[in-house]
């Protein structure tokens, strides 16, 4: 124990000599060699220099130039020297342009394709593919690069370089006529004559130039027209270039100054494409470029003629339609009741009710004109029979029954047609028709009461007052004015 003890004591007294520290202390920290760092820096400098690439003289010229020269070098670079005048023609022609229109011009605030380098870039990619293509003799890839160039300019409302591309297209396909069917020809004019069209809506062009648009687009209408008579072509547009969405745009774009009822058409043929857009311009020149109502009536049949071989019903009545007018105009009554006639029989047999409508009333008012009252009433009672009372067209027939009874003094019996025509546009809320509805009631009511209040007037007795003051301020006075047959005995 008391060797234990002496060792415990001995242990404790070496912790508390003067030598001994009472705290850690941390070792110094090496003094910091700045030479160190840099030598160190400069080794992964040397290292990274020798592992990079050096830039050859045309990398070096790359890197300083501007995005169009750079693919101006790559083009010239390949020996695409055809592409590359070409562009620098497209250039000028795109400044050249906004100096000819002015600053004034939308045009002018649109960016040049200098500065828009996805267009830019598609636009050289293009061109070379093009010249590839007719080095090796392949004239269809030649039509389809400068085509797709057409379309993508087009969705992207760059309309003065699409047309230019349309007319490229042409004139590629007239100088390889023997390399190329006559389907490919077709096609181009139809794509120049809706761009023709679309020159017509600039609203700065003057009335001489729109006139000339409206023209060309029908020359080449009529062109693709008697190209494709008889033949069973089809425009589909199978570039990888454009998606699903871009293809729908362009049928839109296609289609935006067709009638409602064809602007969703599943592929039409190129045929029946031109038919749709030919007759239009035809109308288009006969109401407003027409010297006189021979020339118009020219017009409207040749557009009678191509939309009867449409096929298409709707177009062939409407045509017949505009003609009857023509022919009304021109005092030739009986030509315009037989097409007239036609459209009625073209809209009853494709059970077209609105149509229906119209030629039942063109042919009561023909009638009428010709003096044939009776035939008028008849075909308008008849289609009153015919059509459904819910249906927007009932109300415009019993309106024209109403006039025509109005004409002929039978003021009772117009009074009746045209409340129901007012009912009728009431229930299927035609807010349009409404007003004038109500208007021609109270005018149809009016004649029917004006002999009895005549009557009333000239009598001036206490009970004819009476009736007039009635009349005026009740809701339902109809019968009011007839209740003087007891005053006209006495009197």
């Amino acid at each position: 124990m008391t060797s234990l003890t002496s060792k415990q004591n001995s242990f404790i007294g070496m912790i508390k000599e003067k030598n001994l520290p009472t705290k850690w202390v941390a070792p110094k920290k090496p003094p910091f060699r700045e030479d160190i760092l840099e030598d160190k820096i400069s080794k992964e400098k040397t290292l990274n220099h020798q592992r990079q690439q050096l830039l050859d003289r045309y990398e070096k010229e790359k890197l300083k130039n501007t995005f169009k020269k750079q693919l101006c070098v790559e083009m010239l670079k390949d020996g695409f020297h055809s592409s590359f005048r070409e562009l620098d023609f497209i250039l000028k022609l795109q400044i050249e342009d906004r100096y000819r229109v002015g600053s004034e011009h939308p045009v002018w605030d649109r960016p040049l394709l200098d500065n828009e380098h996805e267009k830019l870039e598609y636009l050289c990619k293009k061109l070379t593919e093009a010249e590839s293509s007719e080095r090796a003799n392949e004239f269809k890839k030649v039509y389809v690069n400068n085509n797709d160039l057409a379309n993508y300019f087009l969705l992207r409302d760059d309309n003065w370089l699409s047309d230019y591309f349309f007319e490229k297209c042409l004139n590629i396909v007239k100088e390889k006529s023997k390399n190329l069917d006559e389907q490919f020809l077709a096609e181009a004019h139809s794509n120049l004559g809706l761009a023709f069209e679309r020159q017509t809506t600039d609203y700065t062009a003057k009335s001489e130039k729109v006139r000339e648009s409206y023209f060309k687009s029908m020359e080449h209408f009529q062109e693709c027209y008697n190209l494709s008579k008889g033949k069973d072509w089809f425009i589909l547009n199978k570039s990888k270039d454009f998606t699903k969405n871009d293809i729908e745009k362009l049928h839109q774009i296609r289609y935006q100054y067709a009638e409602e009822k064809l602007k969703h058409m599943d592929s039409p043929t190129i045929f029946v494409d031109a038919c749709i857009h030919l007759q239009r311009i035809y109308r288009i020149i006969a109401e407003r470029y027409s010297a006189n109502a021979q020339e118009k009536i020219d017009t409207l049949s040749k557009a009678y003629e191509v939309c009867k071989n449409s096929f298409i019903g709707s177009l062939e009545g409407h045509a017949s339609f505009l003609l009857g007018d023509a022919y009304t105009e021109n005092k030739d009554l009986d030509t315009a009741l037989a097409c007239y006639k036609n459209y009625f029989d073209i809209s009853k047999r494709d059970k077209d009710e609105e149509n229906f409508g119209i030629a039942s009333e063109a042919i009561a008012k023909c009638h009428e004109k010709i003096g044939q009252i009776d035939k008028s009433i008849e075909y308008l009672e008849k289609y009153l029979k015919d059509v459904k009372k819910m249906d927007r067209q009932y109300s415009r027939v019993c309106n024209c029954l109403a006039n025509i009874y109005n004409a002929m003094g039978k003021y009772e019996q117009a009074a009746i047609y045209s409340k129901k025509a007012f009912d009728n546009s009431r229930q299927l809320n035609l807010n349009d028709q409404l007003e004038n509805n109500r208007v021609l009631v109270g005018l149809a009511k009016a004649h029917a009461n004006l002999k009895y209040f005549n009557l009333n007037v000239e009598l001036a007795s206490r009970h004819a007052i009476n009736n007039i003051l009635t009349w005026k301020y009740e809701s339902e006075p109809d019968q009011v004015l007839k209740n003087i047959q007891n005053d006209q005995q006495e009197k």
